[in-house]
């Protein structure tokens, strides 16, 4: 049974938003296609479809959505049951809201929170389930790198529980001129912060906070999925 929907409230941002101003209602309108659709087939060719089956495969009825953006992949993916429990978890209020009117069906929970920082309580933790789709490129880097991100979101992870996402790397993966102009455009602007991204920083990561994990390339992208947390 899900939960009535709330909202957690952290107060404003801090000054770097991480790139957050990129996702407002007014740009969300247009995501589906200028970057579920457009981006993933022209710059990181990996198209939507194989998205949704990342998450068809993964996704359970106790669900934790971390940067949910537009909200289309928890919109066209199919979960166990009619009535999964759903959280959202983002920085920015736009998406949360954007997101949680357009899956209305479910119910969601949300909680506006900085992954970079100390999280508050998550409603219906822990999770069975933990998606980071396209979210760590969008990241500032810290000294602990992206492990710092997966120290914060394991311990809401259930013992038997996935984390599965993906990201667009700049190592590692192979890039063509179309994707590289774009992705360092993204850089100038502050929306992507993966000059440091690579696969093999992305495996040494996961393989330092989870037991168990696996990584596919497809183009400028790679979808992972982690177990058991360390």
């Amino acid at each position: 049974m899900t939960t009535n929907s709330k909202v957690s409230d952290m107060g404003d941002p801090k000054p770097a938003d991480h790139g957050q101003t990129f996702y407002r209602t007014n740009r969300l309108n247009g995501y589906d296609l200028v970057t579920v659709k457009a981006a993933n087939y022209l710059l990181w060719r990996c198209p939507p479809g194989r998205l949704v089956e990342l998450y068809n495969k993964h996704v359970t009825d106790r669900h934790l959505d971390v940067g949910p953006g537009s909200g289309y992949y928890l919109d066209h993916c199919t979960f166990p049951s009619p009535k999964p429990q759903i959280t959202l978890i983002d920085l920015n209020p736009d998406p949360l809201t954007f997101v949680q009117q357009r899956i209305a069906r479910y119910n969601p929970s949300t909680v506006r929170a900085d992954l970079l920082d100390e999280l508050p309580d998550i409603p219906n933790t822990p999770f069975d389930s933990i998606a980071l789709n396209y979210v760590l490129h969008c990241l500032p880097h810290t000294s602990g790198g992206r492990g710092e991100v997966f120290a914060r979101i394991k311990p809401l992870l259930s013992p038997d529980g996935t984390l599965f996402g993906s990201t667009v790397v700049t190592g590692g993966a192979p890039a063509t001129p179309l994707s590289q102009t774009f992705n360092a455009l993204y850089q100038r602007m502050g929306a992507f912060h993966n000059q440091l991204d690579s696969v093999d920083s992305l495996h040494e990561a996961l393989d330092h906070h989870f037991s168990s994990h696996i990584l596919e390339i497809r183009g400028s992208v790679v979808l992972f999925s982690a177990r058991d947390p360390r």
